[in-house]
C-alpha cells in the first residue's frame, strides 16, 4: 500500500497563535433578511390598471337584448332520483356527513360547505343551529366517531345510525341518504 503525500503547503502549515488545532480564532458571519412569509397587505401592492389585451377583446352587446321579447324565467330541473348502481358506497359518504355534521355543530366547519350533500330543509337546520349544538361536544373535545351502521331499505335510499363518543359518553346520529343527480344527498339528520 502506498501513501500519497500531501499538497505543497499543507503539511507544513501551522496553526495560527491562540487557536486549537487549526479553527480560526473568529468565524465570519454573513447575516440576511429573512424571506416575507406573509403575502402583501392590499394597500402595500403596487397600483395596476387592467388594460383591453387585443382588438377582440370588446364587451358583449347584451344590453339591446334585454328589451327585444318577453323575459322567460327558467326553472332548474328537478331532482332526478338516481339508483344504487349508480351512487358511490353509501358508507364511505354517510362517514365523512357524520363528521362534517360534527364539525359544523362544534363550530370547526361552517355550514355552507355540505349544502351540496344536503337537502334544504337539513341545510336550513344545519346553519341555524351550527356552533350550538353542545351534544357533539366542543372544538377542543369534539365528538369522535365510535362505530356507524348503514343499511339500504330500497333502491337508492340509505339509512345511517351512527354513535358519537364524547369523553365518557356516547350520542346517537341518524341521517336518511337518497340518491338524487348521481350523488347521496341527507334529506333528515336526527342528533340523539
Amino acid at each position: 500500500m502506498t501513501l500519497s503525500a500531501a499538497p505543497a503547503g499543507l503539511a507544513d502549515a501551522s496553526p495560527p497563535p491562540g487557536t486549537r488545532s487549526g479553527r480560526a480564532a473568529r468565524r465570519q458571519y454573513l447575516v440576511r433578511p429573512a424571506p416575507r412569509r406573509e403575502p402583501p397587505f392590499d394597500d402595500e401592492l403596487p397600483e395596476r390598471h387592467l388594460s383591453l389585451v387585443g382588438p377582440l377583446d370588446q364587451p358583449l352587446p347584451l344590453d339591446g337584448l334585454r328589451g327585444a321579447g318577453p323575459t322567460v324565467q327558467v326553472a332548474p330541473p328537478p331532482d332526478q332520483p338516481t339508483g344504487c348502481h349508480e351512487l358511490p358506497d353509501p358508507a364511505l359518504m354517510a362517514r365523512l356527513l357524520v363528521i362534517g355534521v360534527i364539525e359544523i355543530a362544534t363550530g370547526r366547519r361552517a355550514a355552507a360547505q355540505l349544502r351540496h350533500h344536503t337537502s334544504p330543509a337539513v341545510q336550513a337546520g344545519l346553519v341555524r343551529d351550527a356552533g350550538r349544538i353542545t351534544r357533539l361536544g366542543s372544538a377542543q373535545r369534539p365528538a369522535v366517531l365510535h362505530s356507524l351502521h348503514v343499511t339500504e331499505p330500497a333502491d337508492g335510499v340509505a339509512e345511517v345510525a351512527a354513535v358519537l363518543r364524547i369523553e365518557n359518553r356516547f350520542r346517537a346520529l341518524a341521517l336518511r341518504l337518497e340518491g338524487v343527480d348521481g350523488r347521496w344527498r341527507c334529506v333528515r339528520l336526527q342528533i340523539g
